[in-house]
């Protein structure tokens, strides 16, 4: 039975990465993520009696070593998004490229993160929120225009702050 915590894949590469001792600082850096990400689930490793820290040290027991060489959830585990289905927008990218919806149409996608203030993701959420009413409201959409154009977004925090910031 395991936590749903374990389900990220960031506990195993954790103590993946502990078959020699480390510190904190070294496991971030390994792992491209933030060390207050790392020490969270560092502090549910140890909990879980995976873990051991000695003076700044992380070292993985017995039991981390079990972890980090047992096969991997199957990826039943995931976070679904609400709305369509991922398969509709993987569909519309096949029927593109086969040429369904002709030489002109706009598609695109992207992925963007950054360190932001509170304050202005807010203010990017209500600007988002508007245009996405100026331009696909029920009363601004042409029910006659082909292709139908849909989106998807998602606006959530990926990592932690970085403890000595």
């Amino acid at each position: 039975m395991t936590d749903d915590w374990e389900q990220s894949g960031l506990p195993r590469r954790i103590v993946g990465l502990l078959v020699e001792p480390q510190s904190l600082a070294a496991l971030a850096d390994e792992l491209g993520v933030t060390d207050a990400r790392v020490l969270w689930y560092l502090g549910k490793l140890r909990t879980s009696g995976r873990v051991v820290e000695d003076v700044g040290v992380w070292r993985r027991t017995e039991a981390g070593a079990a972890l980090a060489e047992s096969p991997a959830p199957e990826s039943g585990a995931r976070t679904e998004l609400v709305g369509g289905s991922d398969q509709d927008y993987v569909q519309a990218y096949a029927d593109a490229a086969a040429g369904m919806f002709g030489a002109v149409f706009v598609q695109d996608s992207g992925e963007h993160a950054g360190r932001v203030p509170g304050d202005r993701v807010a203010e990017f959420h209500e600007r988002l929120l508007s245009l996405v009413g100026e331009y696909f409201a029920p009363d601004k959409v042409d029910r006659a225009a082909t292709p139908k154009y849909g989106f998807r977004w998602v606006l959530t925090p990926v990592d932690l702050h970085p403890l000595d910031g």
